[in-house]
């Protein structure tokens, strides 16, 4: 059949003609249809400015076609579309019962195709699948509400209520579980609310289920999936003889991981001690971890069951006291004031804190600066090299490591073919992908150049990408002068050494040139400027501008490199070549809605950046790209170590805007250079910092908190400037969260934390939501002598009122 007549009509239709094909017309027809499924589904701009697939109608005909026609194992089944569940169910009969189950492993992600999958099960025409990808088509399937509850749904679909309790023993992830879905959806849409109306009605077993809530909270899922059980379990409401019943495993809960879990425990223990039913001595043995883990509230009311206890049962004192003396451990200081009181012994005193003095220091001038710490390690044989490229292709966020292997791939080019060999397979999948990120498809690019496959150059762009597609395509043609490989971690370039490589090479090009100046450290400077007496060439005058020779006439490329690269903080390159630099950059920061009302962390400059017309002057800019560039945008601050303030700033909006797990990692891309080569930050930097102290991303906040340790170690970091950035966020700010994090670093630095406690504190209302937990980390920190707060701290404590967990931080802090 010609695949014109094929494809006509409705999917349905081009099913059935296909499936009146026997074997081997389909298979004949096979690679007709791929090329017409890849060219209608091409991503493609339809008229400026909109895009979308060249023709979707062609493209699904095609792909209903394929379904009847590709081998059950073929990968491409996965990304073809599926028109409709009956149309899925009618392949799946066509095939024999090993490749239908090879195709529903395949599809089962996909709802329509899960509908069809479920019902053939049911029915018997396939063997049953249990994948997380069939429970979480359970959600989907929830989500398409139909106008009808969701308990009345449950009850009408086949065998849901038995598949039921195996989706409940399952944690599941991302949207796919119950406390996700529940948490946006109706109260009638809830899969708690329907669960409580089937055990009232009987279709539920109520005892079954309220003893799997506990199991569940047994096994320490994630606290916010955790949560929704403990959440069932007490909207079921217990009776006193099920909560009686149910003791031992409550107390036994009170060892959870989870604080949330924990204090669902207890609580749960006080009403069975209320209702007369508690087993004291197993609560007894189990209540010390309660009182010793996190949340004082939790803890208090641990003491204060275990209070009731003792009272009662004098004989049981000796069982009470190591639950009194655990808490005397407790990061909570009322929660340790309580017990000590109860054990009648004085705690014992801080640990004196030795003194120490933490500057507030500001970076030098730019000519002051040294930037030439770390030398990089270059690879300098085949096999290394090969090392350095199969790290780059796991993790293209590796800027050093980047800068690094392409100096040592021009060193060893000739010898590069057979130590590559193993990564073209890696390489040649990711050249392959329909829109791969810059940064991996630039570095797969050089190892099948060098590997001897034929491949196209990197194109010449403009931005930040320019220096890096210019010396690949050197580098594949044989002819680079890296002029402008870097020397040092963080991108920086020796003078000395530059000048010496353009001795070497004086007709070296623009490209390089350029790069090279946007790279230039101040170190070292006057040397290179003696030497560089030597130069010829068309370079020679702009290089030793650039270094701090006499001015030129010259307004080009090059020249305004050399301007950016003499007066690096100036923000305006062509006014600084013309001998007028203006005044230094500044930067502020602020925390508020935008025009869309979503609130942002803008770091912003003054005066802005004016940026000639040029293909790239180290200075960042946000225009569009026609790449898919990558989350972390870390080789841009390579591209010219002249960026960093720029790109701290950035990195800190985007961390703010993006704030939750599974967030872009954008980190990477300013924070490790704290680490590996520590540096005097300048106040984008700072907000850098304070912002992932801030974050609930766990992953940010760890490297800030490194970061932070790192610098105040080397007394680089100014605590009152830390507390002054991390006031930025006034009423966005978690305290609670915050104070966790600054403890850590108050554990090797508690007069600084305190210094930045203090600065913080009168940036922030009286009222704010946990307040009370940076009072009482500050008022420990000065209880073990770490200093005293200032005199504007102590005027903002009079706001304070009252009888409030923050009052009472508030007066001790004050005393």
């Amino acid at each position: 059949m010609h695949l014109d007549a094929l494809l006509t009509g409705q999917p349905s239709d081009v099913l059935t003609r296909t499936l009146e094909l026997s074997r081997a017309e389909r298979k004949a027809l096979a690679p007709e249809l791929l090329a017409a499924f890849k060219d209608s589904s091409e991503f493609v701009e339809i008229e400026p400015n909109t895009y979308g697939a060249r023709n979707p109608l062609k493209g699904q005909q095609a792909a209903t076609a394929l379904w009847a026609v590709l081998p059950a194992g073929d990968p491409l089944l996965r990304r073809l579309w599926i028109a409709s569940p009956t149309i899925l169910e009618r392949v799946l009969q066509d095939r024999p019962l090993a490749e239908r189950k090879t195709i529903a492993l395949r599809m089962i992600g996909h709802q329509t195709a899960w509908e069809a999958i479920r019902r053939m099960t049911l029915d018997g025409d396939l063997e049953p699948i249990r994948t997380p990808d069939y429970y979480s088509g359970w959600f989907r399937w929830a989500g398409r509400f139909g106008g009808k509850p969701l308990a009345e749904r449950l009850r009408t679909e086949p065998e849901a209520l038995t598949e039921l309790w195996e989706l409940l023993e399952l944690e599941g992830n991302g949207d796919a579980s119950f406390a996700a879905f529940d948490k946006y959806v109706r109260d009638e849409d809830k899969w708690s609310t329907a669960l409580l109306e089937l055990t009232t009605t009987g279709d539920v077993d109520r005892t079954r289920l309220l003893d799997l809530t506990l199991d569940i909270l047994a096994r320490d899922f994630a606290a916010f999936r955790a949560q929704w059980y403990s959440a069932l379990h007490e909207t079921l409401a217990p009776t006193p003889d099920e909560r009686a019943a149910a003791q031992n495993r409550y107390a036994r809960l009170c060892g959870s991981g989870l604080p949330r879990t924990v204090s669902f425990a207890v609580k749960a223990l006080s009403l069975v001690d209320k209702q007369g039913n508690l087993d004291d001595e197993i609560a007894l043995q189990h209540l010390p971890a309660a009182a010793a883990g996190r949340g004082a509230a939790t803890a208090k009311l641990a003491l204060k069951l275990t209070t009731r206890i003792a009272d009662r049962r004098p004989e049981l004192t000796d069982l009470a006291n190591e639950v009194f003396e655990a808490a005397l451990t407790h990061e909570a200081s009322d929660v340790r004031a309580l017990a000590t009181a109860r054990l009648g012994v004085t705690p014992d005193a801080p640990a004196a804190i030795a003194a120490a003095e933490y500057p507030e220091p500001v970076r030098p001038p730019w000519a002051q600066r040294t930037m030439l710490t770390i030398p990089l390690d270059i690879p300098d044989t085949p096999a290394a090299v090969a090392e350095a490229l199969s790290s780059l292709l796991a993790d293209p966020d590796q800027a050093d490591l980047l800068l690094a292997a392409l100096d040592g791939a021009h060193r060893v080019a000739d010898e590069l073919k057979d130590a590559l060999k193993p990564l073209v397979k890696r390489a040649t999948k990711i050249t392959g992908e329909k829109y791969p990120a810059a940064v991996p498809h630039l570095i797969a690019t050089l190892v099948l150049g060098f590997s001897g496959r034929d491949v196209a150059h990197p194109p010449q762009v403009d931005g930040w990408r320019r220096p890096l597609h210019h010396r690949v395509t050197a580098l594949l043609e044989g002819n680079a002068r890296p002029v402008s490989a870097a020397t040092h971690q963080g991108g920086w370039l020796d003078p000395v050494v530059f000048v010496t490589r353009m001795l070497e090479h004086p007709e070296a090009p623009e490209d390089d040139v350029v790069d090279a100046q946007l790279r230039l450290a101040p170190d070292t400077r006057p040397e290179a400027l003696t030497l560089a007496a030597k130069l010829t060439g068309p370079h020679a005058d702009t290089i030793r501008y650039a270094l701090g020779g006499p001015a030129i006439d010259d307004t080009g490329w090059t020249a305004l490199a050399a301007a950016r690269a003499r007066h690096p903080e100036s923000a305006d390159p062509a006014a600084a070549l013309h001998g007028n630099p203006g005044p230094p950059i500044t930067w502020t920061a602020k925390v508020g809605p935008t025009d869309y009302g979503v609130t942002s962390l803008d770091v912003e400059q003054q005066p802005e950046v004016v940026a000639p017309k040029t293909p790239w002057l180290g200075i960042r800019f946000d225009e569009t790209d026609h790449q898919w560039l990558g989350f972390t945008e870390c080789h841009e601050a390579v591209s010219s170590p002249y960026d960093r303030d720029h790109l701290e700033a950035a990195v800190a909006g985007n961390l703010f805007y993006n704030d939750y797990e599974v967030g872009y990692p954008v980190e990477k891309a300013a924070l490790p250079p704290f680490l590996d080569s520590p540096s005097i930050p300048g106040h984008p930097g700072t907000t850098l910092i304070a912002t992932t102290l801030v974050l609930k991303r766990a992953t940010s906040a760890q490297l800030g908190t490194d970061a932070a340790l790192t610098l105040l170690d080397r007394r680089m970091l100014g605590p009152r400037a830390l507390g002054e950035a991390l006031g930025i966020f006034g009423p966005h700010l978690v305290p609670t969260r915050l104070a966790s994090r600054l403890s850590v670093i108050a554990n090797e630095h508690p007069i600084a934390i305190l210094s930045t406690v203090d600065a913080l504190l009168p940036k922030l209302e009286p009222s704010h939501r946990g307040i009370f937990a940076l009072l009482e980390l500050a008022a420990d920190l000065v209880d073990r002598g770490a200093g005293t707060i200032s005199a504007e701290t102590k005027d903002w404590l009079t706001g304070f009122k009252g009888s409030s967990k923050a009052a009472k931080a508030a007066s001790r802090l004050g005393r």
